[in-house]
């Protein structure tokens, strides 16, 4: 079973990121209630995790029923397909331009926040685990904290299936989760899901990655009961994401809940919005928005070095073509790299393998 309205979704968001790392450079290039839409880029992550959640729960709650050394370790294996392949490429792409700055810049140095221990850190996923700065291939920030909550995930749906919660139960918990890391981000004196990552990535990964879960197990469980509540999901995320623009309100406080909300939408609409996402080319971006998400940095700090004597003096139209850079590396990671590979090690252990109820999306 595949949701192709939600890889569209992930597609949008992906890009929305991609804009959002470049605002900077763009300037007066773009409209300014443009500008003020894409200067919230950085919360695409969060509904990146409570996409990963969902899916994740969809993908391997059935395999994971029966629990097991061998089938939870199935899961682990999978999953680092997923994300190592392309990580560890642009590991080596990073290693490049180190090079570069070592041989071509003027001060014949690195920045100093390229340092051999967090490339270590982070070529072993562990970078956030240990509250490592943001360096080297910086989007890699959110697979080391997914990798850190993926280790939890075959005890989330082992609590799932003894809860054996009722409807009400399940949107209960999302509301508690989502009100638990609004608390959280209150007590620790943080202003924004976006600030201090290196401090509050796993927690900002684990509450919402947990929300997706429950929305995946309200999907599976109760799908009636979001047939027929669907269209009161979408007006609570419109309520929610109305709340925040006009109020300002803390991001941490609605966002998640919002984002919860439209998932829970989107995986059983049948509306014009789910058509409008489930264009074709919509969902090919997102096939490819993971390749997009990891690669748009590197393109990024390039483009800043070759400018690095004063970034303002950038072209916006370089800026608008290395978008057309990144669209391509995307397509080349994802058809080169990352299908391949989670080909190659599906096959590995195909024999002993146990499938899932519905095929991985994420």
């Amino acid at each position: 079973m595949r949701i192709h309205q939600l890889a569209g979704l992930r597609g949008i968001c992906a890009w929305w990121v991609v804009l959002f790392h470049s605002l900077t450079l763009l300037g007066d290039s773009i409209p300014a209630p443009l500008a003020r839409l894409l200067a919230h880029g950085y919360l695409a992550v969060d509904l990146f995790f409570l996409l990963s959640g969902f899916v994740i729960y969809l993908s391997y709650h059935a395999a994971l029923a029966q629990q097991s050394a061998g089938r939870i370790g199935k899961f682990y294996w999978h999953r680092l397909a997923r994300i190592y392949p392309v990580h560890f490429v642009m590991l080596i792409g990073y290693l490049g331009l180190y090079v570069a700055f070592q041989l071509l810049s003027s001060s014949g140095s690195a920045p100093e926040s390229y340092t051999w221990t967090a490339f270590f850190q982070s070529m072993f996923l562990v970078h956030m685990w240990v509250g490592s700065e943001l360096t080297w291939n910086v989007p890699s920030w959110s697979i080391s904290s997914e990798w850190f909550v993926y280790l939890f995930f075959p005890l989330m749906a082992a609590c799932l299936r003894k809860l054996r919660a009722g409807a009400a139960i399940h949107m209960l918990m999302i509301v508690a989760i989502a009100s638990g890391l609004g608390l959280v981000y209150t007590l620790q004196g943080v202003i924004s899901l976006g600030a201090d990552v290196p401090r509050m990535a796993l927690v900002r990964t684990m509450f919402e990655f947990l929300m997706g879960v429950f929305v995946g197990s309200l999907f599976v469980n109760h799908r009636a009961v979001l047939e027929k509540h669907g269209n009161a999901a979408l007006l609570g995320f419109v309520g929610l994401v109305t709340l925040y623009a006009v109020f300002d309100l803390p991001d941490y406080a609605v966002i998640p809940m919002s984002f919860a909300l439209f998932i829970a939408y989107l995986a059983v609409a049948t509306s014009w919005i789910a058509a409008f996402l489930s264009r074709p080319s919509l969902v090919y971006l997102g096939e490819i928005s993971y390749s997009t998400y990891m690669v748009h940095y590197l393109v990024y700090d390039v483009l800043k070095a070759a400018f690095m004597s004063n970034t303002n003096d950038i072209n916006p139209l370089y800026v608008w073509l290395s978008f057309v850079v990144v669209f391509v590396l995307s397509m080349v990671l994802h058809h080169g790299i990352d299908a391949p590979a989670q080909r190659h090690i599906r096959r590995l252990t195909a024999r002993k393998s146990v499938p899932s109820q519905y095929p991985s999306q994420g």
